[in-house]
């Protein structure tokens, strides 16, 4: 049973350092607004649900419309928040914002990470 629960703790750690050098370029990429290096990190179709849009269904779709995607406010919490590691593996970064609860998604994909769509609701 102590074997287990290492080898969890472990694999927690490798998590959490595979995001600590992933996290640091994809800031950088939407702080720049580099849609492509955005693009190259995502899985499609994403989940995107901000206001009336639902989803973002293609690389393309990301590349023509970044700017209505990563909003200013998307953006800044991109920038401002830390994500926090669950136990799935995945990354979450919440917010509270016009009555709803935002949260944008990063899943572990082969050895880095991709992120997995932002998720709206009420608070």
């Amino acid at each position: 049973m102590k074997n287990i629960a290492l080898l969890a703790v472990l694999a927690h750690s490798l998590l959490a350092a595979d995001f600590a050098k992933w996290w640091p370029g994809f800031q950088a990429a939407v702080a720049k607004a580099d849609a492509q290096a955005v693009a190259r990190q995502a899985h499609f179709p994403l989940e995107w649900e901000n206001g009336k849009i639902r989803q973002i269904k293609s690389e393309a779709d990301l590349l023509k419309s970044f700017d209505v995607y990563f909003t200013p406010e998307i953006r800044k919490n991109i920038a401002a928040r830390k994500p926090e590691l669950l136990p799935s593996g995945e990354y979450l970064i919440v917010w509270q914002a016009r009555g709803n609860e935002y949260s944008l998604r990063f899943i572990p994909e082969d050895a880095a990470f991709v992120l997995g769509g932002l998720s709206e609701g009420p608070s």
